[in-house]
């Protein structure tokens, strides 16, 4: 039997699939729910004050106190934006920016999912081109250097390069021994430190550089023709979520990816919104509860 179709899962599908804006404003709810419960810089009158704000949410009747409560919480996000610019990053902006787009639709009635569609369309494509142009412009990225730090210290693919190099789980203990004697001896200098990265990591991290800027391109070219493509731009959104994760623990941020993803889907390609709910609810557990499963390690 289909997993959709399981009596278990069969009335969280249908709700999921059918309900757009009702789903997204769960999976507003929740991501913004993770985010200010577990960051340490979001005040402690804003903790108490935001999930009673978003239960009302998700149980509001109506547009018009779906709108009025999406106001007060997006004032809370912007006011944190403000209060912590240089701490929270691209997160809180994002985040901030689908609670915006969320109060359109809102008071847009019949069109909201049109409008929230268009509004992720328009901010899935711009973080991408941004992101593009950024690292092409970055010497430190386009040589290969970024990603092969994440290799040399372990951060992506350590128990997969272990099977065909056994000695290299001791190579990155060392590598980060070596950064962490450096950082004692000296934390605040400008100092350098030399890390053992054997000639076949150092043309993975080349080619990872340059897969990695292949796949960018290849999710704004879905996106953009997402019309064309159908359900499987939708796939290609997971598969880079994936493929991030894989990678780097930024699930707050991947799950923003994940709901932008949702928000875009249309009749011809609802199939794929439960799959993006899933994800979401995914990296939210994970990240309330402080966990990291690897996948490729």
């Amino acid at each position: 039997m289909a997993f959709r179709d399981r009596a278990l899962i069969a009335p969280i599908a249908r709700f999921v699939t059918e309900e757009h804006i009702r789903t997204l404003l769960i999976l507003f709810s929740a991501i913004v729910f993770v985010f200010f419960t577990t960051k340490d810089y979001i005040p402690f009158a804003a903790r108490l004050i935001v999930p009673f704000l978003l239960l009302m949410l998700v149980t509001a009747p109506n547009m018009r106190q779906r709108f009025n409560l999406l106001l007060w919480i997006t004032l809370g996000l912007a006011l944190n934006v403000v209060l912590n610019f240089y701490v929270i990053a691209n997160h809180g902006f994002v985040i901030m920016y689908i609670g915006i787009a969320l109060m359109v639709a809102c008071a847009s009635g019949e069109d909201a999912s049109k409008n929230i569609s268009r509004a992720a369309v328009f901010l899935i494509s711009i973080l991408m081109g941004l992101a593009l142009i950024q690292k092409l412009i970055s010497t430190h990225y386009m040589s290969g250097d970024l990603i092969g730090s994440y290799l040399a210290n372990g951060y992506m693919f350590k128990a997969l390069i272990s099977l065909v190099d056994p000695s290299w789980p001791q190579t990155v203990h060392q590598n980060l021994a070596a950064q962490k004697a450096l950082m004692d001896v000296a934390p605040s200098a400008t100092a350098t430190m030399s890390v053992t990265i054997p000639p076949a990591i150092q043309v993975l991290a080349i080619l990872l550089t340059w897969a990695a800027l292949a796949s960018q391109v290849m999710i704004e070219a879905c996106v953009l023709l997402r019309n064309k493509l159908g359900v499987w731009a939708h796939y290609a959104i997971m598969l880079f979520v994936l493929i991030i994760y894989s990678t780097r623990n930024e699930n707050v941020f991947l799950s923003m990816n994940l709901i932008l993803g949702y928000a875009i889907t249309d009749e011809q390609s609802k199939s794929a919104r439960l799959w993006y709910v899933i994800g979401i609810a995914y990296l939210m557990i994970m990240e309330a509860m402080r966990l990291r499963p690897g996948i490729i390690g």
